[in-house]
């Protein structure tokens, strides 16, 4: 199989698998004895430790740990009070999950306001002037697009979130583990991100940052932690977690901040994909005038080509693996994604690329 997939589900890291199962036979040995809640406590405290370093994360005690990217969207939004007649702004680019989880909100009367990204200044402005005429509590946004790759304006998004008092929620899916990510440098109430994409870590982990920001705002989240004696953001982990999954994640996350991103390697392969299909007078590939992400790329073919047929052939006839795009974003669909890892070897994306000039050229 040649698989180009990577912005969907990363391969997990092998040493973040042995890490996981290290781990869960280390903590059987204890379970829930006073012995081995202590353990488990520690444990955690060197993840969020791991973790923070990748993000370059301050406070660690801000760092909880979620299933998912979705899971924790989902999480901070119902911890918000909402009245009727309140505003979210976010973008056409979103993942189809946080889409519906905001849109869920209708029913209280809130409303979700999409803004689609055709240019990295216009995109601002319709923010700017969204929250100018609304009631908008918060903007949900990616950091990267999961659709083309686009680095979306945080800083200048985040200027206009902070001087009319709107909660700015970061989804960083598409970035931790594919760009460099500094929280540090980043003005946010919450960034949050899956583990099982770039960073490489097991499926069914992820994790929030909480900002003094939002804690501010919130005071009883810091309050009730700091008296439980828990770490700050430790309200968003509900219930038992899988420490062995967590600490995979955490793995994952230390290989990633020891070995680095791999983005020359990205980058080169990039350039291959965006070079043999530029130069076709047939297709489009989706960008604007801001930065790129530099795993992925998107294309869509001319007007009478069949998209399903041609993801349906690369995969049964030549057992590609690519991603569709076939009912949004709207006016960007049909469209197909191609994403890649530093591993991925360039005579396959080579193969790739002849398979689908070969497919196109036919039409």
């Amino acid at each position: 199989m040649i698989y180009l997939n990577y912005a969907a589900l990363c391969p997990t890291h092998p040493e973040a698998e042995r890490e996981v199962e290290g781990t869960l036979a280390e903590f059987k040995q204890y379970l829930y004895s006073d012995a081995g809640i202590q353990w488990y406590l520690q444990k955690s405290q060197h993840c969020r430790e791991k973790v923070a370093k990748l993000l370059n994360v301050q406070d660690p005690s801000t760092i909880a740990f979620v299933p998912n990217a979705s899971t924790a969207n989902s999480l901070v939004l119902s911890s918000l009070v909402w009245n009727p007649g309140d505003a979210i702004v976010t973008s056409t680019h979103e993942n189809p999950s946080i889409i519906r989880e905001l849109r869920a909100l209708a029913q209280r009367g809130v409303q979700t306001h999409t803004v689609k990204p055709t240019s990295a200044s216009e995109f601002v402005t319709a923010i700017d002037r969204l929250t100018a005429t609304q009631k908008v509590k918060a903007i949900v946004l990616s950091h990267v697009s999961h659709v083309d790759g686009r680095v979306f304006p945080l800083q200048e998004v985040a200027r206009i979130a902070r001087e009319k008092e709107i909660l700015f929620i970061i989804d960083g899916a598409q970035a931790v583990g594919h760009i460099p990510v500094d929280v540090s440098r980043l003005e946010f109430d919450i960034y949050f991100f899956t583990g099982h994409k770039w960073c490489r870590g097991p499926l069914g982990t992820g994790a929030l940052v909480v900002h003094d920001h939002f804690l501010q705002l919130n005071p009883m989240f810091g309050l009730q932690a700091a008296e439980q004696g828990h770490p700050r953001a430790s309200q968003f982990e509900i219930g038992t977690h899988n420490i062995g999954l967590i600490a995979g994640l955490a793995k994952a996350c230390e290989v990633k901040h020891e070995e680095g991103l791999g983005t020359e390697r990205l980058e080169h392969l990039k350039a291959e994909v965006n070079g043999a299909l530029d130069e076709r007078g047939d297709v489009r590939i989706l960008k604007w005038d801001g930065p790129h992400a530099p795993g992925i790329l998107t294309f869509q073919g001319p007007p009478s080509l069949d998209h399903h047929e041609m993801v349906t052939t690369l995969s049964s006839q030549w057992n590609i693996v690519v991603k569709p795009f076939w009912d949004y974003p709207e006016g960007e669909t049909p469209a197909i994604r191609l994403s890649w890892s530093p591993a991925t070897k360039e005579q396959d994306i080579r193969f790739v690329l002849e398979k689908i000039g070969d497919f196109l050229g036919r039409k």
